[in-house]
This record gives C-alpha cells, sequence and structure tokens, in this order.
C-alpha cells in the first residue's frame, strides 16, 4: 500500500496539489507557519503572550501556505450577498444525500454531484477570481473530465498570468492524453514559477522519457533528487532513462539506489535485473529476476485484497471534504465567512481525518470569540495527528486564557515532547508559569532554554521576564539589551528596561 501511495503521488492520474486545490494534508512545517496566522486570533483574548506573538510570528506570515488572491473582510462586518449561479434562484446550502435512503453508488453520485454544484457555484459567483477557475478545474480532474478541466485551468491563468500550480495540472492533463511535448513545455512553465514543486520535475522527465529524450529527463531526475533525496520513483525512472541509454552501469547504480530506499521496490528489481544481464552479470540477474517475480507475486495478491477492502465510497467523501475546504477557503477570501464555516462544518463531517477544514474552523472559532468550540477542535487535531505539536500548543494557549492552569501545562509540555528543536513549547511554558507565579526557577530554565534554540527578540523579552521574577536584574537587563538590539523599535522592550533599570 505504501508503493501505491508513492505511485500516486508521482503519476500524473491523482493531480490533487497546487494553490488553493492543494490536497496534501499539511506538513510538520507547514503547520507551523499556519501557526503565524492563526496566533493572530488567539492574540485578541490572550494577555501576557500578546506583544510576544506579535513580533515572533510577524515575520512568518508571509510564509504561509498561498491561498487566495482576494483579502477577506474584517471579521464583524456584514458579508456580501453572494451573486446566485445563473439559473438558480437562491443560494441555499447543498444537502448531503440521506445515507440511510440511498445505496452506496446512489450516494457516490450524489457526493459526486454535490462537489461539482459546490465548485460551480463558486465559479459563479466569482467569475474573475482565478482560484475559483482553478478550483473548477480541480474538480473537473477529479471526476475525470480532461477536456473541461483543461479550459477551467487555463482561465485561471488568463485571470492570473504564470500562477505555477495551474501550469503543472495542464501537464498532468496533457501527460494522461499522451500529448508529451506539450506536457513537457508546461511543466517548464511551471517551473519557471516556482522550481520547487513537488514532483514536477519528475513528471517533466516522464514526458520526456516517453517522448525519447532520455538524457533531458535525467537532467530534469536529477533536480527532482535535489529537492526530494529519498524519491524511490526518481531513481527507478532515472534507472530506466539509462538502459535506454545503454549505460547499463548508471542503470544499475540507480536501481540499487532506490532498493537500498524501499527494499521491496518490485519494478527496481526488474529493471536490476535487466542491468546486469546487459553487464554479464548472470548470477545476479538471476538473483533479481527472482526477487521480481516474489514481489509481483504479492503485489497481486495485495491487489486483490485491496480491490477487496476498498471503500470507494469514503474515497469519494474524502474528495468532496477537500473541495469544500478549498472552496470555503474562496469564500473566506471574499469575506463571506457564514458560508466559508458551513463548507467546512461539512467537510468535517465528510473526513473525520480532515485536518486543514479543522484548522480553518479552529481559527474562525476564536475569531468569533468561541474559545471552547476551537479547543475542541485542536483536540480533535491531536487524536488525528499524535504528532501535531501546532495544535497542542493552542490547546495550551486556549486553556490558559480559560484559566485551566493544569491542561495548559500539560499542552505545552506536550508541544516540547514532539518539537524539542523549536523555541515555542519552551517559551510559552515560561509565560505560563510566570503568568500563575509558579515554577520560577523552572520558567528561567525554559526561556533560556527557547533563547538557545531560537535567540529571538521576542524570546530575549520572555528570558528577562524569568530573570526578573526570580530577582536576575543584572540577567534581565542583559536579556532585554539583546531584545531591544533585535527589534529597536518595540517599544514595550524599551520600558521593560527602562523600569528594571530604575530600580535599586
Amino acid at each position: 500500500m505504501t508503493k501505491n501511495r508513492t505511485s500516486s503521488r508521482r503519476g500524473p492520474k491523482k493531480p490533487r496539489t497546487g494553490g488553493v486545490g492543494r490536497r496534501a494534508q499539511p506538513s510538520p512545517r507547514r503547520g507551523w507557519l499556519l501557526l503565524g496566522g492563526i496566533i493572530c486570533a488567539v492574540i485578541i483574548v490572550v494577555t501576557v503572550a500578546a506583544s510576544l506573538w506579535r513580533t515572533d510570528r510577524a515575520s512568518r506570515l508571509s510564509e504561509q501556505p498561498r491561498r487566495t488572491e482576494h483579502p477577506a473582510n474584517a471579521s464583524g462586518r456584514d458579508e456580501p450577498a453572494v451573486p446566485n449561479e445563473p439559473g438558480s434562484s437562491s443560494h441555499q446550502p447543498i444537502s448531503q444525500p440521506a445515507e440511510s435512503a440511498l445505496t452506496p453508488e446512489e450516494q457516490d453520485r450524489a457526493l459526486r454531484q454535490a462537489q461539482l454544484e459546490v465548485a460551480r457555484r463558486l465559479a459563479a459567483a466569482f467569475p474573475d477570481d482565478s482560484n475559483a477557475a482553478f478550483l473548477m478545474g480541480m474538480v473537473c480532474l477529479e471526476q475525470g473530465d480532461v477536456v473541461a478541466a483543461a479550459e477551467h485551468l487555463e482561465r485561471s491563468l488568463e485571470l492570473r498570468p504564470g500562477r505555477a500550480d495551474a501550469y503543472d495540472h495542464l501537464g498532468r492533463t496533457a501527460l494522461l492524453k499522451g500529448e508529451y511535448e506539450k506536457a513537457v513545455a508546461l511543466f517548464r512553465k511551471a517551473l519557471e514559477d516556482d522550481p520547487k514543486i513537488p514532483g514536477a520535475h519528475f513528471r517533466m522527465a516522464r514526458a520526456l522519457v516517453l517522448s525519447g529524450k532520455q538524457k533531458e529527463a535525467i537532467s530534469a531526475l536529477e533536480k527532482d533528487l535535489e529537492i526530494s533525496p529519498t524519491a524511490v520513483e526518481t531513481y527507478s525512472l532515472r534507472g530506466e532513462a539509462y538502459l535506454q541509454l545503454r549505460e547499463y552501469s548508471k542503470a544499475k547504480e540507480s536501481y540499487e539506489a532506490a532498493i537500498q530506499i524501499k527494499p521491496d521496490h518490485t519494478k527496481a528489481y526488474y529493471g536490476l535485473a535487466t542491468a546486469c544481464a546487459r553487464l554479464g552479470l548472470k548470477d545476479r540477474s538471476r538473483e533479481y529476476r527472482q526477487k521480481f517475480k516474489e514481489l509481483e507475486a504479492e503485489d497481486r495478491k495485495a491487489g486483490r485484497h485491496w480491490r477487496q477492502v476498498l471503500d470507494p465510497l469514503r474515497g469519494t467523501r474524502v474528495s468532496v471534504a477537500h473541495t469544500h475546504t478549498d472552496v470555503g477557503r474562496v469564500y473566506h477570501a471574499h469575506g463571506h465567512v457564514d458560508r466559508a464555516k458551513q463548507l467546512w462544518q461539512e467537510a468535517a463531517t465528510l473526513d473525520p481525518n480532515n485536518i486543514v477544514c479543522r484548522f480553518e474552523l479552529a481559527a474562525l472559532y476564536m475569531r468569533e470569540q468561541r474559545p471552547l468550540d476551537a479547543l475542541r477542535l485542536h483536540e480533535e487535531l491531536t487524536r488525528i495527528d499524535p504528532e501535531n505539536g501546532v495544535s497542542y500548543f493552542l490547546i495550551g494557549t486556549i486553556s490558559a486564557q480559560l484559566n485551566r492552569f493544569e491542561e495548559a501545562e500539560r499542552a505545552y509540555k506536550k508541544v516540547i515532547e514532539v518539537a524539542p528543536e523549536r523555541s515555542d513549547g519552551y517559551r510559552a511554558l515560561a509565560q505560563l508559569y510566570m503568568q500563575v507565579n509558579r515554577n520560577g526557577p523552572e520558567a528561567k530554565k525554559l526561556a533560556s532554554k527557547a533563547v538557545e534554540l531560537e535567540p529571538s527578540a521576542a524570546n530575549y523579552f520572555v528570558l528577562a521576564g524569568a530573570c526578573d521574577k526570580n530577582g536576575d536584574r543584572v540577567g534581565a537587563l542583559s536579556a532585554l539589551e539583546q531584545a531591544v538590539k533585535l527589534d529597536p523599535r518595540n517599544a514595550q522592550y524599551q520600558r521593560m528596561y527602562q523600569l528594571i533599570q530604575r530600580r535599586r
């Protein structure tokens, strides 16, 4: 099953990434970057942590995943009416099928129709929004309409020229249709705008191999390996390209690299057997061919089992939840908060493991001053992903706001456990201890660790407070001097420095 997922990530059959249509769940790094945006909502209700987060996260906001070109209206403003889709009398929520009354096949069709309808309404409401056109194209790809998908993706490019995700998905559609030269040109355009699109170099290399341009393919694969050094499929395809160039030693090295990373990578053993045969290594060739046959038999058996246990309806629900999540982002960016909330809630119901819609809802609930609802969602997120340091951090922050000291302490300790290389958990726990006047020496120790990991102005400021709490006036002034040096415009740092300096 791991093999199937790897293949799907690399191949053109499941176009699930790019822009607001990005399907992948947040990586740990992206989750921490999302914290910069989410924490802005928490600032409204958190006391001591407020000034620290404003300075500590400001520089990270620009790193958030690209979502939309349209600024969202401020919370609390009246929402503009969403234009009706042509031919519709109102903009009513799309209801989900009553599962008990429908067969699985009927539920699947109803969900797919709802997915298409959601995208159509978005495109009709915002015809000049590149993201709306892009998502319409993504839904068409999900449902197998390659021609319509290409039309909508091209429209998204008209509205925002040079967007890499649209070029990448147009390249995928061309690859699916066997238009290899066109696919290569589209992937090149995508990479001009974003040279590190995951898998784009690989997909371009696949098109180059299929069009007989092996040397160019190898060059593209080398670039892909710079981005993803453990990409098994990339090593395997490079071996295939070397085989076709009759460079058998290099082919053998590439296939060996693939099985070193993934010892049960079936295709690599077939390539190794071929390369060894061409090199005159007959015993090795027989050994690898036998291994290939064994793995192929296991693959067939696993494939039969997978087909028996596969739940197509579950896959459809996950796909529709992704669409609802992405469409909700565009509505939210246009100021239609209620519509976005409805779509994110439906997404959470459709897919109990959808992380992104829960993050969006939790941030929205904090802006609406509904901390208990946000807390519930972050607790769900930690159950989905026990290594989710961002949600543990926000559980701590919300719990501190609600005066739940033990829960906040437990959550911040969990942040330190799952992300010991980051300063966030140490700093937050130090702040918590200072807020409640407990564990003064431990607060100082934690703040010192935060500075050691990240010598930022915010961390020095927390260290200064911890030193002051422990009667270390010299240490407090020294830490504040560093904070002021790193952020000379911060009036709060200046005031605290002057206050401690005047003490005798």
